[in-house]
């Protein structure tokens, strides 16, 4: 396989979970399968807690979380103890579990300045490959699928990574309840076809029976899925208060696919291109027709407010 032959040249990488909230927890599969070619990994995700657990709305840029250490404008390490007003984020919880620091990610000021802050990490810590660790694979959508609700931090975040050394890793087929298992069949195969598939790999039974107890303890769906599957579980699985989706050994998968090949493919990443905040990028998206994540977050937030 060609990630085989990629792995055994680099010595270092950087693992982003792309669209926040757990997406962070699916680096940790990408990071075992790694290891096992020596590669030294850093562990990291955007800070976008959902609504759930946070009623402020879109993602926390790095001046809002307490008690972690600033890298840049966009980035920062945290640690088992940062947190936003007392909550605790789940890269705090991944930075607990792995007993060392991470990095967060914060998308709030824009593409623009993003990238300018990854190529200083890239450099300042001598990473050899960035991968984008995209939680179901919604990074590969086009904008008119009709399950797709969270395309604002992914269209980011792939339009920075498509101007780095880097991959992407798509974990779970479709457990984020957004693609469907027919459109990611598609859009794989496009991509395969256009010699974007660097290869695939399984979560393992052994990794996933060490990580369950903290998976089952983290506010995610979409990265315990896979960790279930690989475990077993076949039928039905409700994603939130969403769809309720087919789960198998499939959705153990994770499939290592060329950046560049899906930013060509897409018009979400363009379109925030050159963004210097959220708010822009955002915009970006409406002028498509597409509403967002962040559009949703604030439909809640000003629901609340209206009840005060």
């Amino acid at each position: 396989m060609k990630i085989v032959r990629l792995l055994k040249e680099i010595n270092k990488a950087f693992l982003i979970g792309m669209g926040g909230g757990g997406d962070i927890v699916s680096t940790l599969a990408v990071g075992e399968f790694f290891k096992e070619f020596g590669v030294e990994c850093i562990y990291g995700g955007v800070v976008w807690e959902r609504v759930t657990r946070d009623k402020k709305p879109g993602p926390l840029s790095i001046e809002e979380i307490n008690e972690c250490e600033k890298i840049n404008d966009c980035l920062a390490f945290v640690n088992s103890k940062s947190n936003y007003r007392g909550l605790k984020l789940i890269v705090s919880q991944v930075s607990e579990f792995l007993g060392c620091e991470v990095v967060g990610v914060d998308i709030t000021k824009g593409e623009r300045n993003l990238t300018r802050c990854l190529k200083d990490f890239v450099r300042e810590e001598s990473i050899d490959l960035v991968v984008g660790v995209d939680a179901g694979g919604d990074s590969l959508a086009r904008g008119k699928e009709r399950g797709l609700h969270s395309p604002l931090a992914d269209a980011i975040v792939l339009s920075t990574l498509n101007k780095l050394n880097s991959i992407l890793a798509i974990v779970g087929f479709g457990s984020d309840g957004e693609l469907t298992r027919e459109e990611l069949e598609i859009y794989l195969s496009e991509i395969a076809g256009l010699d974007g598939v660097l290869g695939a790999s399984l979560i393992t039974r052994d990794f996933a029976d060490d990580v369950m107890d903290f998976v089952e303890n983290v506010y995610t769906t979409a990265s315990k899925i896979p960790i279930v599957a690989s475990r077993g579980y076949y039928g039905k699985f409700k994603v939130w208060d969403k769809a309720v989706i087919d789960v198998s050994i499939l959705n153990a998968l994770i499939f290592y696919v060329k950046t560049d090949i899906v930013y060509g493919l897409s018009k979400l990443p363009k379109a925030v291109e050159g963004t210097e905040s959220i708010l822009e990028a955002n915009e970006r998206l409406h002028e498509m027709g597409i509403r967002t994540e962040f559009d949703y977050e604030m439909m809640i937030y000003e629901r609340e407010l209206k009840g005060t």
